[in-house]
């Protein structure tokens, strides 16, 4: 992988570990997705008269991703309510890299090199052992563990769904501005319907919140969307997942979670395999 895509895909998993943090500190956690959902529309709106429409080829893919990304945002939220961000994210995130690995080699037919393959697996290998070491410090309960699971596979379909169809596209950017303005679009009143009239009190109250969540995640998603058309969606995948070192790095600066020799280690393999997808 080019050093240019690996730097930019690392940027955006920092900006998407800064937006799961803001998530983790809010009160109600359904209110901050929503507001993030809501921000990322928001800044995808003033672009909209200005990119070219995706390519007609890639729409079914933008509006599958649409629909699937409404129900990861519904996971995150029901995701962070019982967990600590360091036990739940590495588990979401840390199960999804060799999936999409797979998925990426069985459907798009793009075969991983010996030595691609190696630095996911360390990759993904030092992102569980940050999820392990959550689990043993703060627990995580059956409901949590499944919905974290179901999560990371969510994650993986929507990663092959949006890397296939950003390069049919012809516009990475146009279909990631059009991706965002759609999330906000379906998944906002959906939530609206399920909460009522209080969230959108509340969402009055967060705005500044929404809007800088909102803004890393536009960037973050874009930058990923953009990495897939210039490097293979597995590759992409796994070192975009680096974002758990950074989650868990943000859980033990902000929110006072606990950060020991085992994620120090584990840290390490993360380095080791980003530094492998390099010379991939």
């Amino acid at each position: 992988m080019a050093t240019h895509v690996l730097l930019a895909v690392l940027f955006a998993a920092i900006l998407h570990a800064g937006w799961n943090t803001l998530v983790k500190a809010g009160n109600d956690k359904l209110t901050v997705t929503t507001l993030i959902a809501m921000g990322g529309g928001v800044v995808a709106l003033p672009f909209l008269p200005f990119v070219p429409f995706p390519a007609v080829e890639s729409l079914p893919y933008l509006g599958c991703s649409i629909v699937i990304h409404a129900a990861y945002f519904t996971l995150i939220g029901l995701l962070y309510r019982n967990a600590d961000l360091s036990v739940a994210y590495p588990v979401t995130r840390g199960s999804a890299p060799l999936l999409t690995t797979l998925l990426a080699a069985f459907f798009l037919a793009e075969l991983p090199t010996g030595l691609a393959l190696a630095g996911a697996v360390s990759l993904s290998f030092g992102i569980l052992w940050l999820a392990k070491d959550g689990i043993r410090k703060g627990g995580l309960d059956r409901t949590t563990l499944i919905i974290a699971l179901v999560n990371a596979g969510v994650i993986a379909l929507y990663t092959l769904v949006d890397g296939h169809g950003g390069r049919l596209s012809g516009n990475s950017f146009s279909y990631n501005v059009w991706l965002e303005f759609g999330d906000a679009v379906l998944f906002v009143p959906v939530a609206i319907w399920v909460r009522g009239r209080s969230l959108v009190t509340e969402m009055l109250k967060g705005w500044k919140i929404g809007l800088l969540g909102g803004s890393a995640a536009f960037a973050s998603y874009g930058i990923a969307i953009w990495a897939m058309t210039q490097a293979p969606i597995g590759l992409v995948a796994a070192a975009r997942e680096s974002s758990v070192f950074f989650a868990t790095v943000f859980g033990a600066l902000f929110l006072g979670e606990k950060f020991g020799r085992a994620r120090y280690i584990a840290a390490a393999f993360v380095a080791c395999g980003l530094a492998t997808l390099r010379f991939s």
